[in-house]
């Protein structure tokens, strides 16, 4: 009888893709937090900028290069009968090209909302969480150090790690009438 083997066998495994989601973000709230400076974060936002302007680039020439051959189209060799096809073609092709270009560089925007500093009252209660924290406390000198604050992208993991540590049941919600 054999047996197949399974997706977490072998020696290329990845034992991630196996996992449940409940247990992957348990594996994923036990891995430390650690802040990133202010300089990784401008180089990053940058890098992000830089791509944006490139796909605006690439959007503006792929939509006048495509203009350019529908417009040449009716003085080209091509015969009659095919011409007014191709450029239907031609023209559904490169809308769509610009299409899915500027989706990607919509993405892209979206992702930079990750670099904006938190409001106000959102950033005291991810010190709260913080205190919850065993590096909390190196996370806030970390940050005061770098004389920033924290940012929209930070959020999700300080509360994923905060949850990691916030007690199961309090003293007083064990059925334990003696307090």
């Amino acid at each position: 009888m054999s047996r197949r083997p399974a997706l977490t066998e072998g020696p290329h495994n990845n034992l991630m893709a196996a996992l449940p989601l409940e247990e992957l973000r348990r594996q994923q709230s036990l891995i430390a937090l650690v802040p990133k400076s202010a300089g990784q974060l401008k180089t990053e936002r940058e890098r992000i900028i830089a791509r944006l302007q490139l796909l605006l680039k690439a959007t503006i020439a792929l939509a006048l290069a495509g203009a350019a051959l529908i417009a040449w189209l009716p003085f080209s060799p091509v015969p009659h009968e095919f011409r007014f096809g191709a450029q239907e073609v031609l023209g559904v092709a490169v809308f769509a090209s610009c299409l899915f270009i500027l989706h990607e560089r919509a993405e892209l925007e979206l992702g930079l909302y990750d670099y904006e500093p938190v409001e106000q009252t959102t950033q005291g209660e991810l010190r709260a969480l913080l205190h919850r924290v065993p590096e909390g406390v190196s996370y806030q000198e970390a940050l005061a150090a770098d004389q920033r604050t924290f940012v929209t992208g930070e959020v999700d993991g300080i509360r994923r790690r905060a949850e990691a540590f916030t007690p199961k049941a309090l003293p007083a919600d064990d059925g334990n009438t003696e307090t």
